[in-house]
């Protein structure tokens, strides 16, 4: 795999080929794209230690009836309920907003590097603080579209009450979920790269993805597979290596899955830039536009 050059020249990309050339992306920079992916994370940490700084006077109320020192009455449980439920909200919260500035700012990253452009942390965390927005409401779409699905053939099979019915409606099912998933996978990119809303960008990652839906499938199923078979060998070398109590080994691994995590998230939204490149090369000459924006202007 080559490093990345200016002015790379763009072609018509296989499904081994477009990981090949994220993988090639990312070794070009890798501190560049550590630094992304990390940062956030880091962010995450400092935000949820606020917030367990602002409910320690809750928790401290709460530690007397999680201990049993306390008899557990219905006046006790409910706030201590409302409590726990309060600061997960919070911490889920923030762990999506850091989330969707992760992968836009990763996205924004590997489309800069795969085309020859220069790319610094600070201009890539900028780009994903601002699309965050849009990935989010464009998700929620998304989500909600899916459930719309389900809960219709739900209804459908409950109605009808037949197995084959039943069957038929969760094989059709997971092919429409799966259809829709193929059709929107390049929806962050459209939306992190042209700055398109919401509904735009799963229009246009639709339109794109028309024709090439079986290798958006074949690219999905890959990094599957490359990623769980990273994590299952760093789980099994941690195994076999550490001779540890249960509580230490439990930390490194959690430790371990964290790095593999940071590690890993550059290879997978690089995937969505390099993806929603080689769509744009098929459909619409992105390569030739590129080509004659290159060059030298007549006088």
């Amino acid at each position: 795999m080559a490093p990345v050059q200016e002015g790379v020249a763009l072609r018509p990309l296989g499904v081994g080929d477009i990981v090949d050339r994220v993988f090639a992306i990312y070794r070009s920079r890798p501190l560049l794209f550590l630094a992304v992916s990390a940062i956030p994370y880091l962010l995450l940490v400092l935000l949820v230690g606020a917030l367990a700084l602002g409910f320690s006077d809750a928790f401290r109320t709460l530690a007397p009836l999680l201990g049993g020192d306390v008899e557990p009455t219905l006046a006790r449980i409910a706030p201590a309920i409302g409590t726990l439920i309060g600061f997960g909200l919070l911490v889920a919260a923030a762990a999506l907003v850091t989330s969707l500035i992760q992968s836009a700012a990763l996205v924004d990253a590997a489309a800069s590097r795969y085309l020859g452009r220069d790319a610094s942390v600070g201009s890539a965390l900028r780009v994903g603080l601002a699309a965050a927005g849009r990935l989010f409401v464009m998700g929620a779409l998304a989500f909600l579209a899916i459930c719309a699905l389900w809960i219709l053939l739900a209804v459908l099979m409950a109605v009808v009450n037949q197995w084959w019915i039943f069957l038929a409606g969760t094989l059709g099912g997971l092919v429409a979920t799966f259809y829709l998933a193929a059709s929107w996978m390049v929806s962050p990119a459209v939306a992190t790269l042209e700055g398109l809303g919401p509904v735009a960008s799963l229009r246009r990652s639709w339109w794109l993805a028309a024709g090439h839906r079986w290798r958006i499938l074949g690219i999905m199923i890959l990094l599957f597979i490359l990623q769980a078979v990273l994590s299952g060998l760093i789980s099994l070398l941690l195994v076999a290596s550490i001779a540890a109590e249960g509580g230490v080994q439990l930390a490194l691994q959690q430790g371990t899955n964290l790095l593999t995590t940071i590690a890993w998230a550059p290879v997978y939204w690089g995937t969505f830039a390099v993806l929603y490149y080689d769509l744009r090369v098929r459909k619409e000459a992105f390569d030739l536009e590129l080509a004659a924006a290159a060059l030298p202007r007549a006088l």
